[in-house]
């Protein structure tokens, strides 16, 4: 699990745009857990996908900031970023590396999610539903790289729906999600990680928002991303021109 970004610690400027919209779709998960009439069912897995946008894809072309915008919104260098508080939302997260093989698989992903989550504290009932001996049997070693998609559904997503909600919307980033695709390997462990949160994206509970990062270049990726999400293109904001002359005003 990539726990940190070769960016940390490096300053940032411009894209307040981005975070608002982030703020805002954290903003209304959180609206539509506390409107009435959204008492929670019996069964909680009939809770998932039922928190309007389950995901915010940001796009963009090589050099158009994505990591640096993750890391930042992860590590605010800025007095805005700080006050704005987004990072203490934030549940877990990953950043993927095409000369780091270990960032490009599937299971050591899920792993490092289940270590962060419990870490986190922002899910206090987590720590006891993954204790128990049908969750920790799916993370014995060779388990979860048998099965990654088993494991990360028995020990993610089912006890994450068993859980209150917290009170506030969280959030699990991934960065560079198309990253292992560039290499063209046969495996293709980083679009593994793409597939399996596309193809899981229903079971996440209402109050929890995934943000990926990928190129605009890989169709595939972005394809897997399509329909109740929010897609965020950073170098394309008002047009090419007017985009960088926003940002520039931004800067001053």
């Amino acid at each position: 699990m990539a726990q940190t970004s070769l960016l940390q610690g490096k300053h940032f400027y411009c894209r307040e745009w981005v975070f608002h919209k982030i703020q805002h779709c954290l903003q209304e998960k959180t609206s539509n857990l506390s409107a009435p009439g959204t008492a929670e069912p019996l069964n909680p897995v009939s809770r998932a996908g039922k928190g309007g946008s389950w995901g915010v894809l940001l796009v963009g072309g090589p050099g158009s900031g994505k990591t640096a915008l993750c890391t930042e919104l992860l590590w605010p260098s800025s007095i805005h970023g700080v006050h704005r508080g987004l990072h203490q939302h934030c549940l877990g997260f990953h950043f993927c590396r095409v000369e780091d093989s270990d960032t490009l698989c599937v299971s050591g992903f899920v792993r490092g999610l289940v270590s962060q989550i419990r870490q986190s504290g922002l899910v206090p009932e987590y720590e006891e539903k993954v204790s128990e001996p049908v969750v920790q049997s799916a993370l014995q070693p060779g388990e979860c790289e048998r099965n990654p998609a088993e494991t990360f559904k028995r020990c993610v997503l089912l006890p994450l729906l068993g859980c209150k909600a917290p009170s506030q919307a969280l959030f699990v980033l991934l960065d560079s999600v198309d990253e292992g695709c560039l290499t063209g390997d046969r495996d293709q462990r980083s679009a593994n990680i793409a597939e399996l949160l596309a193809a899981h994206h229903e079971l996440f509970p209402p109050w929890l928002l995934l943000i990926c990062s990928a190129r605009r270049q890989n169709k595939h990726i972005t394809k897997l991303f399509t329909g109740d999400s929010v897609e965020l293109r950073l170098d394309e904001f008002l047009g090419p021109a007017a985009g960088n002359q926003h940002q520039m005003c931004e800067y001053f």
